[in-house]
């Protein structure tokens, strides 16, 4: 099969190395807008600078697309419409709407659609794939990308551009790690998805939650910011405690030193596939669907991970209270903030019941004492109270039985906690932190 290569960025050598080493494969074309990049080629490749003039020159069969992930969609859409096979880095497109207008192409043309997911092809994967315990015995899967973005795009900065990329860590290492236990444990459905640690609208860190069709919980962990080296694993948790685990760096100790044998098993699927012809459906809109409904649900939320969105907020103790109560009868307030004013005073419980709902009662409860704050704030459910270095509690509501005059902030403890259990003092300085 003669192969052209469009994009000499950072992952380009895999594939060159890939195509080289295959003899049924011969590198014949290749396009960059890197003239020293082409010529860096061995001859007789032909070189490009325009992919349309690539695809006219009718001299390839099949093409690998490498370029940032914007420009999938386009460059794909007229590979296949020229009748040439296309295997194209993950993911496939950024929107999910273009990855099922590729499939629609290649369905209609003939030509093969393949999207190249390295991690499917790595050793240690394809042995838990094989040797994976009864499904019945497994209590819920992991798998784990961590990584330091920055060690690994070299000088393509395209990566931690969202407009380019598309997003961060979810929809750049999102696709090998979930096509990666798609390959173990079978299609999966998204249940929750929370990103954080964002740069530049470019997120570094995301907690996936998914279900497989039978039920069993898979986690994926995502991290663009680890300090130094790489955890790329799936871990199998079973019922009796006990763990069986794919490391995908084991054995590979040279940085990405794991890429060549999984571009090979690229190169030679991608051959494969083609050989299968228009009856093989490729697995990439799958995933794109997968990592569109985690940016849509994850983007909807207010929280962010490992990013604090306000300042901690003291509150000085204006009159302490030691008294409790096993029947006060507080209601849950339906709201989950408040907006306190500086130098508002606003009256601390502690409580051992956890309400849920708008109207649940609240008995047991502690008196801490009212508070006064020191600057504007907003109090959420989940906050923190602290007293110096001690937790006192979360924030589980409000009470707003003596509004407008206060609220009842309910901290939720161990036990039922008064102004004389924490030894307080009139004047005491208690911090309400967001919890990271």
């Amino acid at each position: 099969m003669r192969i052209g290569i469009i994009g000499l960025g950072v992952i380009s050598p895999y594939f060159l190395r890939a195509i080289d080493e295959d003899d049924q494969l011969e590198l014949t074309a290749a396009c960059d807008l890197d003239r020293a990049k082409l010529d860096q080629l061995p001859q007789p490749v032909a070189t490009f600078t325009d992919y349309r003039e690539l695809l006219d020159s009718g001299l390839v069969d099949g093409v690998v697309v490498t370029l940032p992930n914007d420009l999938h969609a386009p460059v794909v859409a007229a590979a296949l419409t020229a009748g040439i096979h296309v295997a194209c880095e993950k993911p496939l497109t950024v929107a999910a709407s273009d990855a099922r207008e590729l499939a629609a192409i290649a369905e209609r043309t003939g030509s093969t659609l393949f999207t190249a997911f390295h991690r499917r092809y790595n050793s240690h994967v394809q042995r838990l794939a094989r040797e994976l315990p009864d499904r019945a015995l497994i209590e819920r899967v992991v798998g784990r990308y961590h990584e330091r973005i920055e060690e690994h795009t070299g000088n393509d900065h395209w990566y931690l551009d969202r407009d380019r990329c598309g997003g961060g860590c979810v929809i750049d290492n999102g696709p090998n790690a979930l096509d990666a236990l798609r390959q173990v444990v079978g299609e999966l459905t998204l249940t929750d998805a929370t990103i954080g640690d964002v740069r530049g609208g470019v997120e570094f860190y995301a907690d996936l939650e998914l279900r497989t069709a039978d039920g069993i919980p898979v986690s994926v962990e995502l991290d663009w910011a680890l300090p130094t080296g790489e955890i790329k694993d799936i871990v199998v948790h079973l019922k009796d405690g006990s763990t069986v685990r794919a490391d995908m760096l084991e054995g590979y100790d040279g940085f990405k030193s794991s890429l060549d044998h999984e571009y090979r098993g690229i190169m030679a699927d991608f051959r494969a596939a083609v050989d299968a012809g228009p009856a093989r459906r490729d697995d990439g809109p799958v995933v794109v669907e997968l990592v569109e409904q985690a940016y849509r649900t994850a983007r909807s939320k207010e929280r962010r991970l490992r990013m604090p969105a306000k300042e901690a907020v003291g509150a000085h103790l204006v009159k302490l209270l030691f008294h409790r109560r096993e029947d006060r009868g507080m209601s849950l307030s339906p709201w989950a903030s408040r907006c306190v004013r500086a130098g508002d005073v606003h009256e601390l419980v502690t409580t051992t019941d956890l309400p849920a709902a708008p109207g649940d009662r609240i008995d047991a409860v502690g008196f801490l004492g009212f508070a006064e704050f020191r600057r504007a704030t907003v109090l959420e459910r989940g906050d923190q109270l602290w007293l110096g270095e001690r937790l006192i509690g979360d924030v589980v509501g409000f009470d707003e039985c003596h509004a407008p005059n206060h609220y009842n902030v309910l901290i939720h403890s161990d036990r039922l906690l008064t102004a004389e259990d924490l030894d307080l003092s009139a004047g005491d300085l208690v911090v309400f932190k967001e919890p990271t």
